[in-house]
């Protein structure tokens, strides 16, 4: 719902029932309020609105007009006649709308409290377009509307809470149990909002923001602590399981917006989950564990100018066959930061910021783009040679459908032969939203690209996401093949996933083969192609292509054009 909508629905009405004020206040997360003519009396409505009748309405009074209130007893009588109506009759608590008069105007009456009463449905579907369905919150888009409308001199205090260890619910007992406990979590975020002047948002996955107007710190810390009791009240298939959150509480500054404090707030809530999580951090500048976190910020926005100022670089890494058969000419494609002195650097200080804010998409989009753009041009020959490249993407993509189509949309529009890119996701990222991955794979196999399971054999379920999964190729963790020569149990897990890969149909990579000895080792074991610095270290992607091209046949070269 945007701003030009809602006001020009408040201005007809404002209009139709000759009022000097119409008040919408949604459970106390959406507030409007439209005055015909400038008042200094539009915070005390909205006040009203919400403090006086919204507690009305709650309490099962239905659509009223109240042409003469006092606020108190031996107060005076207030400088307005009300009309009021519920947002949803069906439920007292979902919100009010309020139409004022003032005191010298003439009375409502009862067929204008019909025609208020008649444009409710309307005003309740554009409220709706703000809000989450599934947590009653505001969506991202319309918590920032209201901060814009409602910031100002009042001292404010920023909640950021994050659900603890989600991912465990999420393998016990299912993803669909986990987003329930989502749904939830933020249902008690709502209802916890309702008494104060205050926003809440659901801001993606298992993290909710709200800001406090008017609140200090020990107030936010206390409505933290009672949030903080609210998540342990929710319930896992009907039993209690321990679920948790962290917090992190910041005041905002009168002269600052709410960016600088968020990041402050998510900063405290991290420390929040290394201190032992379940419990409220207030950001204080001169903590140490902050202090870390702070570079971790520094990071993200690190990462967000190189790849503004197109300083990523893409390297290759050669993946050689060591079975018998098996096809030459595979490589990983990586992303390596590009320094002023000339250096590259690996991407793996910034992954953990960029998986923070939200920056892995962002990375994985440019890495495709990029990485299709240098091929395209030589896709006919590195095709005649069977060349094929894969890239690794991060979870954050996997879980955006409209990801799948950006990839689909790079591919086809260059044109590159099917089986040239194909994609790696990691066992855990894969697991972590196994419908997501299904998707994604689906899609990829469409343009005759295929996806790989990176990293196999961390996960806590690996044999079933193989049974799930429609992958082609497994590459075994490093950390088994590392220590293959010192550890008989890191041979037989090899050899275990040799075997089954082989009854599926699957190809197998061993990552970090950095010696002779632990490559014929591998090979000894099964192991279809071996990855690691003893066959090659990464190349930029450039002159991994040029010499490709020198492999190739003469016809096929002239053939590009």
């Amino acid at each position: 719902m945007g701003n030009l909508a809602t006001e020009s629905l408040l201005t007809a009405l404002a209009g139709e029932l000759d009022c000097s004020h119409v008040a919408v206040n949604a459970a106390g997360i959406v507030e409007r309020i439209h005055a015909r003519h400038p008042s200094e009396a539009t915070g005390t409505l909205v006040a009203i609105t919400r403090d006086v009748l919204g507690p009305l309405l709650r309490d099962g009074a239905g659509a009223r007009v109240l042409n003469r209130i006092r606020l108190q007893p031996d107060a005076p009588v207030l400088g307005f006649r009300i009309a009021v109506a519920p947002l949803d009759r069906t439920d007292p608590g979902a919100g009010v709308v309020a139409a004022f008069r003032l005191l010298e105007q003439t009375p409502f009456t009862n067929e204008e409290l019909v025609r208020l009463t008649e444009a409710v449905p309307r005003i309740a579907r554009m409220v709706a377009a703000w809000v989450e369905p599934e947590t009653g919150l505001l969506r991202w888009s319309a918590f920032e509307e209201e901060i814009a409308r409602r910031t100002g001199s009042r001292l404010s205090c920023l909640v950021y809470g994050n659900l603890d260890q989600l991912h465990l619910i999420n393998e016990m007992v299912g993803f669909e149990t986990g987003d329930r406990v989502i749904r939830d979590a933020g249902r008690a975020w709502r209802s916890q909002l309702r008494s104060l002047d205050a926003l809440g948002t659901h801001l993606s996955g298992d993290r909710f923001i709200a800001i406090l107007f008017g609140q200090t710190l020990n107030h936010a810390r206390t409505w933290a602590e009672r949030m903080r009791e609210a998540i342990h009240e929710i319930r896992v298939d009907g039993r209690q399981r321990g679920v948790s959150a962290s917090f992190g509480v910041v005041a905002i500054p009168p002269d600052q917006g709410y960016q600088h404090a968020l990041a402050a707030a998510e900063t405290a809530c991290r420390v929040a989950k290394e201190r032992g999580r379940d419990r409220v951090e207030i950001y204080e500048d001169g903590d140490a564990t902050i202090i870390r976190r702070h570079v971790a910020v520094r990071e993200s926005d690190s990462l967000a100018e190189t790849l503004d100022g197109d300083r990523l670089v893409l390297y290759a890494q050669p993946i050689l066959p060591l079975a018998a058969g098996a096809t030459p000419h595979h490589y990983e494609i990586l992303a390596r930061v590009q320094c002023a002195d000339g250096d590259t650097v690996s991407l793996g200080s910034f992954l953990e910021a960029a998986e923070r804010y939200q920056l892995l998409e962002r990375l994985d989009r440019w890495v495709v783009s990029r990485a299709v753009a240098m091929l395209a041009p030589f896709a006919a020959p590195l095709g005649t040679l069977g060349a094929n490249f894969a890239l690794n993407l991060t979870g954050q993509s996997l879980s955006q459908p409209e990801f799948a189509d950006f990839v689909r949309t790079e591919i086809k529009g260059h044109a590159l032969p099917r089986g040239l890119l194909d994609f790696e996701f990691t066992e855990i990222a894969a697991a972590h939203n196994l419908n997501a991955t299904r998707r994604f794979i689906a899609r990829m196999a469409e343009i005759g690209s295929r996806v790989a399971l990176d990293d196999f054999g961390t996960g806590v379920s690996s044999l079933v996401h193989l049974k799930d999964l429609d992958v082609f190729r497994i590459k075994i963790d490093g950390k088994f093949v590392r220590d293959v020569l010192q550890s008989s149990r890191s041979r037989a897990l090899i050899r275990a996933i040799v075997q089954i890969a082989g009854e599926l149909g699957l190809e197998t990579v061993a990552e970090f083969v950095e010696d002779a000895a632990i490559a014929e080792q591998v090979r000894g074991l099964g192991v279809h192609y071996a990855q690691g610095y003893f066959y090659g270290h990464a190349r930029l992607l450039d002159d991994t292509i040029e010499q490709l091209l020198g492999e190739a046949p003469a016809r096929a070269v002239a053939g590009t054009g």
